[in-house]
């Protein structure tokens, strides 16, 4: 048996399982992620992998795993919080058939056990490393991923992986994503005399579906996606309200220059302002990550991928991740984990454990295809 085989043969999908029911089932959503970041700690400690903590902020810190010659020719990255719990009933782990539900299973907790039980196996098999490894397990990435922002501070690597959920299909390509703020403010009034006063709630419900109905007309727009995320306004007294704000997310093709879309606001801010003339009304972009699509050189990746006999078929990942940021800093950055986006942030999240066996396999793969490969 080849020493490649026998690294692949000897990931235990029982060990995964055992992990990843423990993670998914500790609740750490973004700013408490100590518990979580605990039982990863427990899991290295019985894998044996050496790991230091990175600080992130005074209760909060990243655990880094080097391994073979540093720096490291490969960075595998993953984060380990979660968007907050639903309700109780959706808290906990549930196995049903080759289904494992539970907030943070697709999201990224079995890209962070498959990538710890796959490095585990290389440094087990004492495979000879000509170039070193790097495993990242980061917090903060569900707001605006302050972990990853503490790790580019150490030295980069040319490589880097990030196990988000993309159903083991790697993504060269990012969209680009963008936090837009709407603001509409009126003039109080009874609420029993509507004419009296301008109603800031109407003039953004107006504005919100102008928006909405003019960019399927765009023909820039066919692959964006606009989804209002929140609206708030009003007030409990029984008035006309006078203040409203709504929040939409923008995610757009790398291809597609956000100025297309600061147009599309402005001109429909602009007819909505017509009709509402009572109303001032204005938009604001409170967080900008452009999408970029990569033209680096990922055949080490590709190879690692064939040699457990998977397609390498390169697609856009269309939500956002920490990769913008590394592909920022100048590394070549591919998004690649088990699961699928759409379950993510969903009350029925889950991944197969099938494919989290397959992920372990991969992630072992290219980590031996990287640093086995001479200079």
């Amino acid at each position: 048996m080849s020493e490649f085989q026998a690294v692949i043969d000897s990931i235990s999908p029982e060990r995964l399982l055992h992990w990843l029911s423990e993670t998914v089932d500790t609740y750490g959503p973004t700013w408490a992620e100590g518990p979580a970041l605990l039982v990863f700690e427990d899991m290295l400690n019985a894998l044996e992998l050496p790991y230091r903590k990175q600080a992130v902020d005074e209760e909060r810190y990243n655990l880094i795993v080097e391994v073979g010659p540093q720096p490291p020719s490969l960075m595998w990255v993953g984060h380990v919080d979660t968007v907050g719990l639903y309700d109780e009933e959706h808290r906990g782990v549930r196995v049903e058939g080759d289904l494992l539900y539970g907030l943070g299973s697709a999201d990224m907790k079995s890209g962070c056990v498959a990538a710890v039980e796959a490095l585990a196996a290389v440094v087990r098999s004492g495979i000879e490393l000509k170039q070193g490894l790097r495993l990242a397990l980061v917090v903060g990435e569900e707001e605006y991923g302050d972990g990853s922002e503490k790790l580019v501070e150490l030295v980069p690597a040319p490589l880097v992986v990030v196990g988000e959920p993309t159903n083991l299909q790697p993504c060269t390509a990012h969209y680009g994503y963008f936090e837009v703020f709407l603001r509409s403010r009126g003039s109080r009034a009874h609420a029993a005399l509507p004419e009296v006063g301008d109603n800031a709630i109407h003039g953004m419900l107006a504005w919100l579906m102008r928006i909405l109905e003019a960019t399927p007309d765009e023909p820039w727009a066919h692959d964006c996606a606009f989804t209002p995320r929140k609206i708030d306004g009003g007030t409990p007294l029984f008035a006309v309200a006078e203040a409203c704000e709504a929040v939409i997310d923008v995610h757009l093709p790398a291809s597609v220059d956000f100025a297309l879309v600061a147009e599309l606001l402005e001109r429909t801010c602009q007819v909505t302002r017509h009709d509402h003339r009572g109303c001032e009304l204005e938009f604001e972009v409170a967080f900008a990550s452009p999408g970029f699509d990569s033209g680096a050189d990922f055949s080490a990746l590709e190879q690692g991928f064939l040699g457990v006999d998977l397609p390498w078929a390169p697609v856009a990942f269309r939500s956002h991740s920490d990769a913008a940021l590394f592909h920022e800093k100048g590394m070549s950055t591919v998004v690649c984990g088990p699961g699928q986006l759409e379950v993510a942030h969903t009350p029925d999240e889950h991944v197969s454990l099938e494919q989290l066996n397959q992920a372990a396999r991969l992630y072992a793969s290219m980590f031996m295809n990287v640093a086995t490969s001479g200079e």
